[in-house]
């Protein structure tokens, strides 16, 4: 996929549409004598005829045709064991792409388990303690119903706290209720999402195509949920695909006419719809897809071919019009200077209607074809040839001048720790089993890291047996009337029997509930830490060497350290290759031999050269790497599951890069061959024409406002004609959006 600035076009914000019809018509005309003093001064004579046209505006976008996208990912954090595909592979519908390690999801699995039983336990305990809670201070709160009335107006205040207390904790039972409910949703849906990795833990082609992605293995395995795994792509079934104007930019939904030019002709577009939720989803991720558009007529598209697409906007149609330069304002009435019979200029009184950035609608005083005078400071040629505008291809280059043979499922392993390669027990060439061990490193921490979990268990243990022994405590002095003493030990009352035996039974189960709520937590942490115990310990002598395996099959294709090494974390330690493929990498990188665009790459299905002993070798684009904006951009995915945006990860290469198949395979000698050449701008059939023609003119009012026009030849007439420009220009030429078309005839300066 390329990653470019599509289009920067020079005068891309409005242009008035002015589009000639042959039709007739004419209004009411008022003619006065020209008060000398009004006569407007210009150059030489610079007339436009009348015509009928269209009011509006127009926004150019450039879109590119690349293969409809399909993701394969998973719905679960995993890591990956393998990936069985590369890009330039074929492959079918339910073929397996990539298998994750079930036993981490396993792991994963039994701690959904843990932490859902641990749920539902302490909720149901947290809910008995907020229940017995409620019917102690309910409790409390009747005692005052035996005193004389002057004890019970002492007692007001405190009842009116036991009933707000009481109020309270029955709203925290309503939101523990909900937020209990949404926990153990959320905690079914990913042990939904486990089980079916543990059941089955491939990952199978969503849809048939060819393989242009692959997330690279070289900085972990870990892949997050909803991160592209492998990209298939559909080669015959291409979309225009306006790039880096994501759908958060895009501005032009509400434009009437939406149209492409493919080779020249005309196709109308609909852009590719998307939903709230989408919108949402892209925000959160902060993701956002590119915008499509799709025609309904299926035009023939050629992959890595950039298109225009066009977006109009209508005030006015089949409207006659007049150049805005040529009207003239005396307080509220409009009038303009026309050419008569003598050749000389006579006044005009109009009436006019809608307006765009060059162009007005008149709808009394003119009449179609006659010849309107316009201001203009710009010498309008009197010296030219004339050059008829023709459509062409356009075409800039862009080289790939690093490339390397690519190996399927090339992974490296890097070292997860800081310290000293004690052995590697394998060496170059070496075929590799998985559970084989590879190396071992002394981190010189292990038995720290041991003890440190070790004693966190300790810790845990001993909290726990001090909140217990609290608890018995507490029990103990309530049972034995410590607490109920003081609480009757109250002047001036006298002391209910029955209500105090039930006030104590109360803070008996009160006490009771909340050790065994102690007991659950200590339950579940201690499992907790258990299991990261037993993960620190796995391969690590308790010394310190920890021992590395095999995490899939392959060849040791480099090892890159030896006993001794110090290594810092993430080292590359070694690299595990499977089988050698007929693909290049290309990476994209500065040359002091060629133009090189750092950010742009060639798109799938694009066909590249290379140079070799004076011999064009061709071949295409099979996929790409992820970088820049490619690693950035969102992909919008439905499943059973609901929508999802998924993305890419960096490649790692530190560059712009992508892959190709040569048609007759890799030479067996590239030294001697030159970058490898693709196009950063493409275009089949569009307006062409020598920059000498185009001019450029500069609002005296706002110098950011640079607008660009030719002197078209009208008949017996030159006339300034506003273009829109693409923002490319090659050799002497340059290309044109809008503006003029093939048959016209421009003034090409002497």
């Amino acid at each position: 996929m390329k990653i470019r600035n599509i289009l920067s076009i020079k005068k891309l914000a409005v242009l008035g549409i002015c589009v000639s019809f042959v039709a007739g018509g004419c209004g009411k005309m008022t003619e006065s004598s020209i008060p000398e003093l009004e006569e407007p001064v210009a150059l030489n004579e610079a007339y436009r005829p009348v015509e009928y046209g269209t009011i509006g505006s127009i926004q150019v976008l450039m879109a590119t045709a690349v293969p409809r996208d399909y993701c394969n990912y998973y719905s679960a954090n995993v890591n990956i064991s393998q990936i069985y595909v590369e890009p330039g592979d074929t492959v079918n519908v339910g073929d397996v792409l990539a298998v994750c390690d079930v036993d981490e999801a396993k792991k994963q699995l039994q701690q959904c388990n843990d932490a859902l039983a641990h749920e539902n336990e302490t909720y149901e305990i947290s809910a008995q303690i907020s229940d017995t809670q409620i019917k102690l201070w309910e409790s409390q709160a009747a005692d005052t119903d035996e005193f004389s009335t002057e004890q019970i107006e002492k007692k007001e205040s405190t009842e009116e706290d036991y009933n707000t207390q009481i109020a309270t904790e029955q709203e925290n039972e309503r939101y523990d209720k909900q937020l209990h409910e949404y926990r153990v949703q959320k905690i079914n849906e990913q042990m939904a999402l486990y089980q079916q990795i543990v059941d089955d833990g491939t990952l199978k082609a969503a849809h048939s195509g060819l393989v242009t992605y692959t997330k690279k293995l070289t900085d972990g395995r870990s892949a997050a949920a909803y991160e592209n795994i492998v990209i298939v792509s559909d080669t015959d079934d291409l979309v225009l695909d306006i790039k880096d104007t994501a759908i958060n930019e895009y501005k032009y939904s509400d434009y009437d006419k939406k149209y492409v030019i493919v080779d020249g002709e005309k196709y109308d577009v609909t852009e590719s719809q998307y939903t709230s939720e989408v919108l949402v989803l892209s925000k959160i991720n902060n993701r956002y897809p590119d915008v499509c558009v799709e025609s309904r007529e299926k035009p023939f598209l050629t992959a890595g071919q950039m298109y225009p697409v066009y977006f109009e906007k209508t005030k006015a149609n089949q409207a006659l019009v007049v150049g805005k330069d040529s009207i003239y304002k005396d307080g509220d009435t409009r009038y303009v200077y026309v050419k008569n019979d003598e050749g000389g200029r006579e006044k005009r009184i109009i009436t006019t209607g809608e307006s765009d950035e060059n162009y007005t609608q008149v709808t009394e005083g003119l009449k179609e074809g006659e010849l309107v005078y316009y201001n203009s400071t710009d010498q309008v040629p009197t010296k030219y040839s004339k050059y008829t505008v023709t459509r062409s291809d356009f075409d800039i280059a862009n080289y790939g001048v690093r490339y390397s043979k690519s190996d399927a499922g090339t992974i490296t392993e890097t070292c997860d720790y800081e310290g000293q390669i004690v052995s590697v027990n394998v060496k170059q060439d070496d075929t590799v089993e998985k559970g084989m061990l590879l190396y071992v490193v002394d981190t010189g921490e292990g038995k720290a890291a041991i003890t440190e979990a070790k004693n966190a268990i300790d810790s845990e243990n001993e909290s726990y047996a001090q909140k217990i022994a609290d608890y018995d405590k507490q029990i103990k002095d309530l049972s034995e009337g410590g607490s109920s003493a003081e609480e009757n030990n109250r002047q001036d009352e006298k002391p209910d029997t029955a209500y105090d035996e039930q006030q104590l039974k109360l803070n008996l189960q009160l006490l009771n509930l909340q050790k065994k709520l102690a007991c659950a937590d200590h339950t579940y942490q201690l499992s907790r830490l258990q299991s990261a115990y037993d993960s620190i310990s796995a391969g690590n002598d308790g010394k310190g060497n920890i021992s590395v395996y095999a995490k899939n099959d392959g060849k040791v294709s480099k090892v890159s350290v030896k006993a001794g090494d110090n290594v810092e974390k993430g080292s590359d330690i070694l690299q595990i290759t499977g089988n050698s493929t007929d693909v290049l990498l290309v990476q994209v990188k500065d040359s002091n031999s060629y133009k090189v665009y750092k950010d742009n790459i060639a798109d799938v299905g694009e066909r590249v050269s290379l140079e070799l002993d004076g011999t064009t070798i061709y071949g295409s684009c099979i996929g790409f790497a992820g970088y820049g904006s490619v690693a950035q951009k969102g992909y919008i995915n439905q499943d059973d599951k609901g929508v999802h945006i998924t993305g890419n990860t960096d490649s790692g290469y530190g560059n712009a890069a992508f892959y190709i198949k040569l048609d007759n395979g890799i030479p067996d000698d590239l030294t001697r061959a030159s970058a490898v050449k693709f196009s950063y701008v493409s275009f089949k059939k569009v307006v062409v024409v020598p920059t000498s023609i185009i001019h450029k003119q500069v609002n005296p009012m706002d110098k950011d406002d640079i607008s660009y026009y030719v002197w078209k030849i009208d008949g017996d007439s030159v006339v300034k004609q506003p273009v829109i420009l693409g923002d490319y220009t090659s050799g002497s030429n340059t290309l044109v959006l809008y503006g003029i078309d093939e048959g016209d005839e421009i003034c090409l300066a002497s």
